[in-house]
């Protein structure tokens, strides 16, 4: 009995652990969060490099104004991760973000504004 209590214990501790790892925190957000805007409204240029799992992200204090479908738009001040090489927030730069619906301060922030779609998936549309 003792043995399977233990077991039991490995496991949970296991999906914990694998679940509160920040990458997949992310890839969470961006597979079920809001799909949304962000509004570059200032940006520190002082940034930090950081690895999450194999990933490259650039943490980087802003203020965005996130604008979300039947939402009133809302600003956020933070440090956020972008992936490395994907955008260059200046203010007035627009971001594609993903929100989580239960808490509307954590964000992550997918690309550039307009060049995160599906197509990017599958390719561009076929000419007519």
């Amino acid at each position: 009995m003792a043995a399977a209590v233990a077991i039991f214990v490995v496991i949970l501790f296991i999906l914990i652990k694998a679940f509160s790892n920040p990458a997949s925190r992310y890839d969470r957000l961006q597979a079920r969060g809001l799909r949304g805007r962000a509004l570059v409204l200032s940006a520190n240029q002082i940034t930090t490099s950081v690895r999450i799992g194999t990933r490259r992200f650039v943490n980087r204090p802003m203020t965005l104004e996130i604008e979300l479908p039947g939402v009133e738009p809302y600003e956020i001040t933070g440090t956020f991760a972008i992936p490395r090489g994907f955008a260059d927030p200046v203010p007035g730069a627009s971001l594609d973000v993903a929100v989580d619906p239960r808490n509307r301060s954590t964000i992550a922030i997918l690309g550039p504004g307009g060049f995160t779609g599906p197509w990017l998936q599958q390719g561009p549309p076929q000419p007519y």
